[in-house]
């Protein structure tokens, strides 16, 4: 099971608060692209309201993929398809 963070993919912070793709393809980024996404790859998913760790003060949607793919892996691949 995969747990990602919408604020991953948030062009507006910092890696250091927790955005892990390039700024240039963050800036593409929507919720509803990142579902057609996972439901191109044929992944199960949950979606929730949620509070990333790092930055507790904004909202986030935290999306939990069931795959067996690393973390990192569906990262990139999310990058390169937005």
């Amino acid at each position: 099971m995969i747990t990602l963070y919408s604020q991953y993919f948030n062009r507006n912070i910092s890696r250091r608060l927790g955005r892990r793709i390039n700024k240039s393809k963050a800036e593409k980024y929507s919720d509803d692209k990142l579902l057609s996404i996972l439901k191109e790859m044929h992944f199960n998913y949950e979606v929730r309201d949620c509070r990333y760790p790092r930055v507790p003060y904004m909202e986030s949607k935290m999306f939990i993929v069931d795959g067996n793919v690393k973390k990192a892996t569906l990262l990139k691949i999310i990058e390169k398809r937005l």
